[in-house]
């Protein structure tokens, strides 16, 4: 069941589209028991159709039986912009009660709910978790370097002027948009850690970044993250990557597949 609703956001000040793929479970009917849920992030030029158009997300959702819950987060690299929307705090506060009261088969159990991304929204949803570890039990981050390892210089390009409204013109290294300062305050806080599945192709252009990101992970004692990095040769940043890391990332939580319960839309 694929629903596209528009909400009013009191945190963003507008209205806001969303996506939603719930498994339609065939009948006779087992229960009313709660729906995992998968919050999946956009990146820079998609919107919340994106997944539900380039891959095959839904059907996914189908197969093993879980719910997708796709918003739209404009250019904003679901972050609270210095000059924008604080769809962070949208993502993370506003939306998932929201939609919880509007669809009670949404678990809101930590251990039920992932949130993954490519490209910008894998940057959106390592911020989300490590900044709010409380809410998800795992990340799926494909493409998703880290926006505070990227050199800023104020030149006026269309680049320059895009991070200034995303974070202002300072350093972002110590600050709420820095990942490597997220991971290790949610290590220091004691709570249980969500667990991070991170994936780039060899050939992506910004794999750079990537590796930054899984240096850092790598490089903490004990692996507190249950870390794991896939980089597959001769994947770019592409929707065929996207999609299949989208697959890995369920066998990475041991999802399994409930063949048969729900329809295929078929």
């Amino acid at each position: 069941m694929r629903i596209e609703t528009h909400i009013h956001s009191a945190v963003l000040g507008m209205d806001a589209a969303v996506s939603v793929i719930l498994p339609q479970e065939k009948q006779p009917y087992s229960g009313d028991g709660r729906l995992k849920v998968l919050w999946l992030l956009h990146g820079g030029s998609g919107d919340h159709t994106a997944w539900l158009r380039m891959s095959s997300a839904e059907r996914y959702a189908n197969e093993y039986g879980i719910a997708l819950i796709v918003p739209g987060g404009l250019q904003s690299c679901f972050t609270d912009m210095e000059h924008g929307g604080k769809f962070h705090s949208y993502l993370t506060q506003e939306l998932p009660p929201l939609l919880r009261h509007l669809f009670p088969r949404l678990s809101a159990a930590r251990e039920d709910n992932y949130i993954a991304g490519y490209s910008n929204g894998g940057y959106g949803c390592l911020k989300a978790g490590l900044a709010r570890p409380d809410l998800y039990g795992a990340i799926g981050a494909f493409s998703a370097g880290d926006k505070s390892d990227i050199p800023f210089v104020n030149d006026g390009s269309p680049r320059s002027r895009d991070r200034i409204q995303l974070f202002g013109e300072g350093s972002l290294k110590g600050t709420e948009n820095d990942l490597q300062h997220l991971g290790r305050t949610a290590l220091a806080g004691g709570s249980p850690l969500p667990r991070v599945y991170h994936a780039c192709g060899s050939l992506d252009p910004w794999l750079d970044l990537n590796l930054i990101v899984r240096d850092f992970f790598e490089g903490l004692e004990g692996n507190p993250y249950d870390y794991r990095y896939d980089q597959p040769e001769g994947m770019a940043h592409t929707w065929e990557f996207w999609d299949m890391e989208l697959l890995r990332f369920f066998e990475y939580l041991v999802l399994e597949k409930e063949p048969g319960k729900y329809t295929s839309g078929m």
